[in-house]
Order: structure tokens, then sequence, then C-alpha cells
């Protein structure tokens, strides 16, 4: 399964001035397969090694890093212990859940003091890795992250076909109408699955029977939920577990009462039995976020730079990190999805994929508009430019009123409304219809 990760991580290993990586994400996200991948295509078919230590099921290793500073003591010990060779100029190392050893993080800065020639990747949950935060050594690692499978990268999974004509396609003139409407369908099978890999792959091997392929879905889906909500109480503790899941399960009901197009701002009343307010929740949001399970979006009142500072602390959005655990925690039929019978509720899941594509593509918060009467769901600052970003989840032509407003008030120089029509430009009222489907060409 082709991942773009696999890039960047090349890019590291090319860089002149690399340093142990780090590569963070939520569980279950392709992380261990795409580093495995990347040591047999860039390492072991180039005739070296890739060495990969499962610090989870590696327990009687820990001992080599508790007692040794020294980074040739610690490959020396490792050598003898597993009984291998690594060749320190040539070789990739990879710790795979590292969170469960802190003295490994530590060593990370030991390997980039001592042994620059070493290529070194360290992985693991990003909840454990949160936890351990205060091991890893400031500015001496780098980081990569990784997402649920964005949509050029599912197509390429599901429809290889569909992916070559969306690979070649350039945002100048409209696809034509048969590739417009598959690139649709798979659209809507993707806001069923979502974009995690195991869920992916079900789907792909069963695929031939809709039915056993709905069931096998959502057996994976809510195996996911519940080794992420065994997670809170893991990586949090007992008494910040539950204030966790119950701001978990309000995201998903919260986004299901949005009937308009329009997802609303996140309200705090009730979340937490007998607590009232932001504060109450702060704590518990900003674990899912920095979890990387909820993406956040501040809400600014002015579109001028600094955007941040026209935006107030307890005034946001939140999304969920994939929109087929989205499906499955709201108990939607696949039947219903995959049938487009959602009706007015459908506009919060595609707000929710694009704010799941935007995420996995700028890694950084993001950001939506309202001043007077006008609302956007996003603004993408690119730069000095802010641009917006309308999204629509029906194909039928509708008004853009809040589209139009901003256009009047900032003449961006690019406006764009996403939605299920074709490509299309409107030269009068200055703006660009892009299909849902090619959210990822527009930066």
């Amino acid at each position: 399964m082709y991942r773009t990760i696999t890039q960047k991580l090349l890019d590291w290993k090319n860089s002149t001035n690399k340093k142990p990586l780090v590569l963070k994400g939520a569980r279950q996200v392709g992380k261990t397969y795409s580093l495995l991948h990347f040591g047999k295509t860039f390492y072991e078919e180039k005739g070296f090694k890739c060495h990969y230590i499962d610090f989870h099921k590696a327990k009687y290793i820990y001992s080599i890093f508790n007692e040794s500073k020294d980074a040739k003591q610690i490959i020396k010990y490792l050598q003898f212990r597993l009984k291998i060779k690594i060749d320190i100029n040539n070789d990739l190392l990879i710790f795979d859940e590292i969170q469960e050893c802190p003295d490994a993080i530590t060593s990370l800065k030991y390997f980039e003091q001592e042994m620059k020639g070493l290529d070194i990747i360290a992985a693991g949950s990003h909840l454990g890795l949160m936890q351990n935060e205060a091991s890893f050594p400031v500015g001496k690692v780098n980081f990569l992250y990784m997402f649920p499978l964005n949509f050029d990268e599912y197509v390429k999974a599901v429809d290889p076909e569909a992916c070559r004509e969306l690979e070649e396609y350039k945002l100048i003139q409209p696809l034509p109408q048969v590739v417009h409407e598959r690139l649709l369908e798979v659209l809507t099978i993707y806001m069923f699955t979502g974009g995690l890999p195991e869920v992916v792959t079900e789907f792909i091997n069963t695929a031939e029977d809709i039915t056993n392929t709905i069931l096998a879905v959502r057996k994976i889906q809510k195996e996911l939920i519940t080794g992420y909500c065994a997670d809170f109480t893991k990586y949090s503790g007992v008494v910040n577990a539950s204030h966790i899941q119950y701001v978990f399960d309000s995201i998903p009901a919260q986004l299901s009462k949005s009937h308009d197009d329009k997802v609303n701002k996140f309200i705090f009343k009730d979340v937490i039995p007998k607590r009232k307010g932001f504060e109450h929740i702060r704590g518990p949001l900003g674990w899912l976020i920095e979890s990387r399970l909820c993406i956040k979006s501040i809400i600014v009142k002015k579109a001028l730079h600094p955007l941040k500072s026209y935006s107030e602390d307890n005034k946001f959005k939140v999304y969920l990190f994939d929109t087929g655990i989205l499906n499955c925690l709201l108990d939607i039929p696949g039947e219903v999805i995959l049938g487009e019978k959602l009706g007015p509720f459908k506009g919060f899941i595609v707000e929710n994929f694009i704010a799941q594509e935007l995420f996995s593509r700028k890694n950084e918060m993001l950001i939506s508009w309202q001043e007077a009467t006008a609302e956007l769901e996003f603004l993408l600052n690119l730069g000095v430019d802010i641009i917006p970003l309308e999204v629509k989840s029906s194909s039928r032509s509708r008004m853009a009123k809040s589209l139009d407003a901003f256009i009047q008030r900032y003449n961006p120089p690019k406006a764009f409304k996403m939605s299920a029509q074709n490509f299309g430009i409107n030269k009068k009222r200055k703006f660009t219809t892009v299909p849902l489907y090619c959210s990822g060409k527009i930066f």
C-alpha cells in the first residue's frame, strides 16, 4: 500500500544534516508497515540491512539502555544480545514502540552526538510518546508525522485506474464526467471506511460481497475504537481517563447535530457531567488534540494577519481524525452511507473529510472564519495570502453567500468552493469550484 510518508523518509535519508528520526502518529495509521517497507526498499534491496527492534516484545534489552550513555556501547551490546551485525555507516536501525523504554528515547541524544553515520528511526504510540515527552532530547532529533490514508493514497489503493486519472489532472478544466462520477463513488466509499490501513485492507479483500464488507469493516473499526479508549486509561491515568472519554464521545455527537452544511462551534455544556465551562474540558480536549485523535479549528473574527490574534480560546470547532471512525461512533449503517441516503446530515461528514485532508497535508491547527453573519468552514494561511475555502456537500449549484461576502470584503487572490460539482470558474463572482476529491490540489 503506497504511502506518501515514504518520500519524506527518503528525503530524511538523503539530507545532509539528518538526526535520529522520530515518527509520530495515532495508533494504527501504518507507522510500522511504512518503516519496514522503507527499510526493505532503500536498504535491503541496496545490499544493506534493516534492523527492526520492537521494544514491546524485547524487554530483555532494556538494561542496555539503562546502564549505558555511550552510543558505541549500546550498539556493541545490541549486536551481542540480538546476534546481529550493525553497519553504522550503511544500515537502518528501527526502534518501534520506543515509548516502552524511556531510556531508549534518551539514547537518541547519544546517537546524534556520537554516531551521526547511523540511520536510526524511532516510532511508537503517539499517546505513549506524549507520556514520555520529557525523555526526548530537545534539538537532537527530527520529527515526521503520519496520518490515516488521505484521499489520494486511498484511491491509489482501491482503484489504481481512477488514481492515474486523478494524478494527471490539473485544476484548469473539468474532468471527463465518467471520471468525475467514479471519483465521487470512491469518495463515498472513503466516507464509510475512512483511511486507517487495516480497515482499507479489509475493504479491498472483501469488496466483492458488500454485505460481508460492511460487517467486516465495522468490526475492525469497533475494535480500533476499543483500543483507543483503552489507551485513555493506559496513558492518562484513571482519574483523567473518564473525562477524556466524555469529551471524545461528545465530538461525533456534536458534529451530527449540524444539519445545514455548517459544523457549529464546540459546546462545553453537559460534556462532562456536573462540570460546566471551557476550563473543565480544556485538559481532556487538549490531550485528545495532542494525541491526534481529533482536529481543532480555531474561529477567527477577521481575515487579517496575525490570524490567531482574532480568535478566542473558548471558541473553536473540533473534528474527528478519521471519517470511518466518526461514522462508526455514530453507528451510521454502512448501507446508508454507501447508498448516499444521509440527506441533510451529510454536510458534517463532508466537512470532517475536508478537515482531515487539510490536516494531513498541513499538519497544523486549522482555521475557520466567522464575521458578522458570514462564516466559512476554512481559511488557508499560505504565506501572505489568506485563501477562503467554502465546503458544500451537494452536487447542485447553490449560492455561496458567505464566500461572496469574504471576497467582497478582503479581495483574496484565490477563493475556492469545494463541492460534489465538477471543476468550474465563476469569473463574475471570482471563485473556483473544486471537486471535493481534489482538496489536495488546492495548495
